[in-house]
């Protein structure tokens, strides 16, 4: 949901019926680099989630916290326990890119907006009402993000599998 390109953020030109369009016709050169451009998106996306998924982690043990009627610990006392439930991120059957891209720096910030640390920091305070707000604000977000990866998961099988076919032996 990033990089803008003649005004169309790229996942939108990614998941746009065009892009497909006239791939037999497209030289190899062409192909891997829309194909890293989906997979880019796609690690893009990814990292959002995480980071959704981080968030959504906190906010719920805080208000399982409250359901219990548990001691008040700081969340950075708190912290390792609550995320060390997340289990290890998967991959589709690639390898995983080492290094990250430079435009990850747009999901951070959109993921801070719903979360703040000002808002994680006066998680005590935050009336049950508020939390649950925002719980419901970041599950709808992580539901629209995950729609997209899907998406732009298709159009990168779509990809693979011209390059695939043109690499094919031939019989």
């Amino acid at each position: 949901m990033m990089a803008m390109q003649n005004g169309k953020r790229r996942s939108d030109r990614i998941l746009d019926a065009s892009y497909l369009e006239g791939l037999d016709g497209l030289d190899e050169e062409r192909l891997r680099a829309m194909r890293e451009e989906c997979e880019e998106e796609e690690g893009v996306l990814s990292y959002e989630r995480s980071l959704i998924h981080s968030r959504l982690s906190i906010l719920e043990a805080e208000q399982a916290r409250r359901a219990d009627g548990g001691p008040s610990k700081s969340l950075i006392d708190r912290l390792p326990e609550i995320l060390a439930g997340q289990g290890p991120t998967t991959h589709r059957g690639s390898f995983p890119k080492l290094e990250a891209p430079a435009i990850y720096e747009t999901p951070r910030r959109r993921v801070e907006k719903l979360v703040n640390d000002d808002t994680l920091a006066r998680l005590p305070e935050l009336p049950d009402e508020e939390l649950r707000s925002i719980i419901d604000t970041l599950e709808a977000t992580e539901s629209e993000v995950s729609a997209a990866r899907h998406s732009i998961q298709v159009v990168l099988d779509r990809l693979i599998e011209e390059l695939g076919r043109r690499l094919a032996p031939r019989t």
